[in-house]
């Protein structure tokens, strides 16, 4: 599933490319990702109405319209966008769900918006208002953000959760998944089966800076492409030539040389060194 580098990654791609279109026309090709409306519902609510910014919020895509409303996307496990230009025919292609013909009329252009699916997972969800989206007003303070302190983490560990689980808790760190969360453990020198309540402040302070540290770094690659992740332009992210620990099973730690270890953690793998991370 994209994280935080990834999603972040295809916001800013798509701010350049949709930002001020017009959407002329909306294709439903298989309504399975739509919410809270029918396929025609979507197509109404959409249709005439402008593109005026694309946020992230955790690891969801925040579309905002004028003259009112919004569009919520998660991608989930395979879901990405594709710009496209006119020539194109990618509202044709097996895996593409919805799409979107955008207009500028004062530069006399346009192209396609597709979002492809390959698994059917990703969610795509239409509101009046930020109030309508539930699910945003669930999250923590986003990573990257001056809200995010040392001081915020303390005061979420206070019970014995695993280390990596709660990292992974979007009331937490929203946009953290598996990936980050294991590396950030490792360059912090935890276990990731330590339960936080125990952590102390000097190790929370570490966690922070590591946390941010491990998804700036992401973000500067363009994020980390281990199977399905795409760009906009369905270029693959770099970082996963920097992961030190996760999916490297039996490969010595960059640190210390002991073969990294994988565990089980909520049905999740997770990816350590026994030796340096305590």
């Amino acid at each position: 599933m994209p994280e935080l580098p990834e999603v972040e990654t295809i916001a800013r791609e798509l701010r350049e490319r949709v930002t001020g279109g017009t959407i002329r026309q909306v294709g439903v090709n298989r309504a399975t990702p739509l919410r809270n409306t029918t396929a025609a519902g979507f197509q109404r609510f959409l249709a005439g109405k402008t593109l005026t910014a694309v946020e992230r919020q955790g690891k969801y895509l925040l579309f905002r319209l004028e003259p009112g409303g919004l569009l919520l996307a998660h991608l989930r496990m395979t879901g990405k966008f594709v710009w496209e230009d006119p020539s194109a025919t990618g509202t044709n292609h097996p895996h593409t769900r919805v799409w979107m013909e955008l207009g500028w009329e004062v530069e006399r252009r346009w192209g396609r918006l597709l979002y492809q699916d390959t698994r059917c997972l990703g969610t795509l969800e239409t509101a009046q208002t930020q109030d309508d989206l539930p699910a945003l007003a669930r999250l923590g303070p986003d990573p990257l953000s001056g809200a995010f302190t040392p001081d915020w983490l303390a005061s979420q560990a206070r019970r014995a959760t695993p280390l990596k689980p709660w990292l992974m808790n979007q009331r937490v760190a929203p946009g953290m998944g598996n990936i980050y969360a294991s590396e950030v453990c490792h360059r912090a020198g935890l276990s990731p089966q330590r339960p936080v309540n125990g952590l102390a402040p000097k190790e929370i302070t570490r966690l922070h800076q590591q946390v941010r540290q491990v998804l700036g770094e992401a973000l500067a690659h363009n994020g980390t492409t281990v199977s399905d992740y795409r760009r906009v332009d369905d270029k693959t992210g770099g970082f996963q030539q920097f992961l030190r620990v996760y999916g490297k099973t039996g490969q010595p730690c960059p640190a210390c040389r002991t073969p990294i270890q994988r565990i089980l953690q909520q049905q999740r793998s997770t990816f350590l060194c026994p030796v340096c991370q305590t």
